[in-house]
């Protein structure tokens, strides 16, 4: 039986307010344990994540941990991952080189275009009276969002801009609190999120998930916002439906697959991650970011309250506890591999 610390970043963030927390962290904790592991969950920040790690009693390291760091949204991401390297303890998900790259929404960007993959046309805004390209002042509606924050925080219905004054009202409130942000052209269409799961054959595909939007949702305005994920009090949060395997049909369900495999070749994953597209109104599909270190959270209550991750690796074929061995699997695998 492996010792097996799953690693929280820590909660209660200004930006970042987990409803239900206990709950889930209690459900997560009791499927690990029903599916072999002697399992503890460890919290680090981080002005400890250093020492958290350097005092781990663990064979395996199942990385929970999900931020930007110091200065952004103050969550250890990065910093988790450089931790466990420096201790050569194996660990889940993303190296250090991935999620880098997964905080860096604009050289994600440009791996897609390098790749060939459609994308989105984007412009990298520092302040709000930056001049707008060309090719996106002429492609309104635009979405507006922080460069590196993750969680949807910053996003919000107003986060989709349909004219320049939209679009300058939305930068002043988003530049002075995050930086850096990106603009690119909104795709108004079905929205749809492909996991990925690494093993000794290479990164597998879970079967396409799709985010269908209920009426909650104004039209023209279906995004995933901060309310809609974190907020039990809003009508978004309970405004739309998982639908796993999404109604796509076998031909489309492989060009979308095989488009998510590519992205996140692209950005050189490793371990597991979810890749978010989209269909335009003729029902082509389009990339429009990949996330490493993507939500795990488990609920004993149904699916319908799981992180997508999970949904989607259970109707492939691998439920929660399987989902978690694979994981550790992993994570052993690639710590020979690294010769640690």
């Amino acid at each position: 039986m492996a010792r097996f610390a799953p690693g929280h970043g820590g909660r209660g963030h200004e930006l970042v307010d987990y409803p239900h927390a206990a709950e889930a962290d209690a459900a997560f904790l009791r499927a690990a344990r029903a599916a072999g592991f002697e399992a503890t969950l460890v919290y680090v920040g981080l002005d400890d994540v250093d020492a958290v790690v350097a005092a781990l009693d663990a064979d395996v390291v199942l990385n929970l941990c999900d931020g930007a760091g110091p200065g952004k949204d103050g969550l250890p991401g990065l910093e988790a991952i450089a931790a466990l390297e420096r201790r050569g303890l194996p660990y889940s998900g993303a190296n250090a080189a991935f999620y880098a790259l997964g905080c860096d929404k604009f050289a994600m960007k440009a791996r897609f275009v390098a790749a060939g993959l459609p994308t989105p046309p984007w412009q990298r805004v520092a302040r709000p009276d930056a001049p707008l390209d060309p090719a996106l002042s002429a492609a309104f509606p635009l979405f507006v969002k922080p460069a590196d924050s993750g969680g949807s925080a910053g996003i919000d219905l107003d986060s989709v801009v349909v004219d320049e004054a939209a679009l300058r009202e939305r930068l002043s409130t988003l530049c002075p609190e995050f930086g850096e942000v990106l603009v690119e052209q909104y795709v108004d269409g079905r929205e749809i999120t492909v996991g990925i799961v690494d093993g000794p054959s290479g990164p597998r595909t879970l079967p396409p998930l799709e985010i269908a939007f209920g009426a909650a949702f104004p039209s023209g305005r279906g995004v995933r916002t901060f309310a809609a994920k974190y907020d039990p009090e809003s009508p978004l949060y309970h405004g739309f439906e998982l639908l796993c395997p999404a109604p796509l049909g076998p031909r489309l369900g492989r060009r979308i697959r095989a488009m998510a495999l590519a992205a996140y070749r692209a950005v050189e994953g490793t371990g597991y991650g979810r890749v978010d597209l989209r269909l335009d109104a003729a029902g082509r599909p389009t990339v429009l970011e990949v996330n490493p270190n993507c939500s795990l959270e488990y609920a004993e209550t149904g699916y319908r309250d799981c992180a997508m991750l999970p949904i989607a690796a259970h109707v492939g074929g691998l439920p929660f506890g399987r989902l978690l061995r694979r994981l550790v699997a992993d994570a052993r695998r690639r710590s020979r591999v690294r010769g640690t």
